[in-house]
């Protein structure tokens, strides 16, 4: 899979692009929020992110032995104009 980050601070900066098998990103604690990986015999993407009942499972599945308790996940409204690509259900 293809990851583009955006360096925090630069605007108008091109994206840092880098192929990976695996992308986690964690809370400063370290503690993951949202991880996606290749997974399986094809390399199909999984991901998941804290709040998704499968969120423990998915990071074990992909190799990562961490387990996460999430209460409650609040996060401030997006910007005016992003792009959701995932929701509360």
């Amino acid at each position: 899979m293809i990851l583009k980050i955006l360096p925090k601070g630069v605007l108008g900066a091109r994206p840092i692009v880098l192929e990976a098998t695996l992308v986690m990103v964690e809370l400063n604690d370290g503690t993951p929020i949202m991880v996606s990986g290749e997974y399986g015999p094809e390399n199909t993407v999984r991901s998941s992110h804290a709040g998704d009942n499968d969120f423990n499972k998915t990071l074990e599945a992909l190799g990562v032995h961490k387990t996460v308790i999430c209460d409650t996940l609040q996060l401030p409204a997006p910007p005016s104009g992003a792009r959701i690509i995932s929701g509360p259900r």
